[in-house]
């Protein structure tokens, strides 16, 4: 059962399993909070390519997410320090943001010409916070 909680989130990592090596970027140019919700995915990206879970963990995920997984008796930090571990490459593309009040979706794509996911957001205090990744 604890693995199915982290699946989002392995997913999200292992979507850039394949391809360059490059940061992650957007052709787009994102302003205000749909910028804000961008830089968590390249957040996101930057943690998993130094295999920093703990700013994954810490930085990034949403409370929601934390608690399930904490229900579940998984611990973030080893639950992520496997899924970087399972990924080879962490070039995130953020194709598109809809902000609606305090939650958000961003498409993001591995990549130039990879798989596009969904990945869902929701606003903690002064922060976007990662509340499902890689979704259909």
């Amino acid at each position: 059962m604890r693995r199915l909680l982290v699946v989002p989130v392995a997913a999200a990592l292992a979507l850039s399993a394949c391809g360059s090596t490059q940061s992650s970027s957007s052709d787009v140019q994102f302003k205000g909070a749909q910028k804000d919700v961008a830089d968590v995915v390249d957040k996101l990206a930057t943690a998993g390519r130094r295999g920093d879970a703990k700013t994954i963990c810490d930085d990034i995920l949403a409370k929601q997410l934390l608690d399930q997984l904490k229900t579940a008796g998984g611990d973030c930090q080893t639950e992520m320090k496997n899924a970087i571990r399972d990924a080879s490459d962490y070039d995130l593309q953020v194709r598109s943001v809809k902000v609606t009040g305090a939650n958000a979706t961003a498409q993001v794509r591995q990549g130039k010409d990879g798989p596009t996911a969904t990945f869902s957001f929701v606003k903690e205090g002064a922060s976007w916070r990662a509340s499902a990744l890689g979704g259909s």
